[in-house]
C-alpha cells in the first residue's frame, strides 16, 4: 500500500487586508486526521485499491476555511454540495458553479471543492477542501472529525466515480466518537502540526526597488504562544 502523509494547511494571514488569521485555526490534534484517515483508508481506499502507485507516495492536502458568502463564490459540482437548481444545467466544461446555482445554497453553510488529484514534486496529491460557519479556534474535535470525514469523502468521489457517496457515509457510524474526543483539547501548539509552524509571518510589496514589511516578520510558533499561551 502507498504510504499517504498527512499536511494540514492554514493561511497565517489574509491576503486581501493583511490581518493575521493565525489565532482562528482549528485548534484539533493531528490525531484526530490520521484516526479518521485510517478508518476510510482501512474501508474504503484499501477494499477498493485507490491511490496505489509504485513510482509516486500520496499527500493528503487538508484545507479548512471559515465560511464567507462574499469570498467563497463558486463550487464544483459534488453530492457533498446538493444539488443544482432545477433549470441549471451542467457544464462539464466548467466544473465550478455560482453558489447560488445550487438547490439550497441560502441555507448551506458548509462547502467543499474537491479537485484532481495532482502531482507536486513527485508525490500525488489529493486536496481536501472545507469551508464551514463553524471553522475557529473553537471548532471541537468532534465538530472537525464531521468535517473532515465528508471532506475527505467529497475528494475521494470526486476522483474515484465508482465510489458513491452512500458507501462513505454508512462507514461513518462507525467513527469511534470516544477516540476522537480522547485527544487533549485544545492541542498544544506542537501537536497540531500544521506545515510552517516553523517558519515565519511575513507580507512585504516590493515596488522594484524597495521591500516594504507590512507584516511581520513574526515567528509563527512565537506570535501563537503569546496569544494563547503555554
Amino acid at each position: 500500500m502507498t504510504m499517504v502523509e498527512i499536511n494540514r494547511v492554514w493561511l497565517n494571514v489574509d491576503t486581501d487586508t493583511n490581518k493575521i488569521t493565525l489565532f482562528g485555526r482549528p485548534r484539533v490534534s493531528i490525531r484526530v486526521d490520521e484516526y479518521i484517515w485510517s478508518l476510510i483508508e482501512e474501508h474504503i481506499v484499501k477494499p477498493h485499491k485507490l491511490m496505489r502507485s509504485e513510482k509516486h507516495g500520496y499527500l493528503l492536502k487538508i484545507a479548512f476555511n471559515r465560511f464567507d458568502t462574499m469570498r467563497h463564490r463558486y463550487y464544483p459540482l459534488s453530492p457533498y454540495n446538493g444539488q443544482l437548481r432545477e433549470g441549471v444545467k451542467p457544464d462539464s466544461a466548467n466544473g465550478w458553479y455560482p453558489r447560488e446555482d445550487f438547490a439550497d445554497s441560502e441555507e448551506r453553510t458548509t462547502w467543499f471543492s474537491p479537485d484532481k488529484i495532482w502531482t507536486n514534486c513527485g508525490n500525488k496529491v489529493l486536496d481536501v477542501n472545507i469551508d464551514a460557519a463553524n471553522v475557529s479556534e473553537s471548532i471541537t474535535p468532534r465538530e472537525y472529525a464531521d468535517l473532515l470525514f465528508d471532506g475527505i469523502g467529497a475528494a475521494l468521489v470526486f476522483n474515484f466515480k465508482r465510489l458513491k457517496r452512500e458507501e462513505i457515509d454508512e462507514l461513518k457510524s462507525k467513527i469511534n466518537w470516544s477516540m476522537v474526543e480522547s485527544f487533549p483539547f485544545p492541542a498544544s501548539f506542537e501537536e497540531q502540526q500544521y506545515i510552517g509552524d516553523e517558519g515565519k509571518i511575513h507580507v512585504y510589496s516590493w515596488d522594484g526597488r524597495q521591500e516594504t514589511n507590512l507584516v511581520g516578520p513574526y515567528s509563527v510558533r512565537d506570535l501563537y504562544l503569546e496569544h494563547f499561551g503555554k
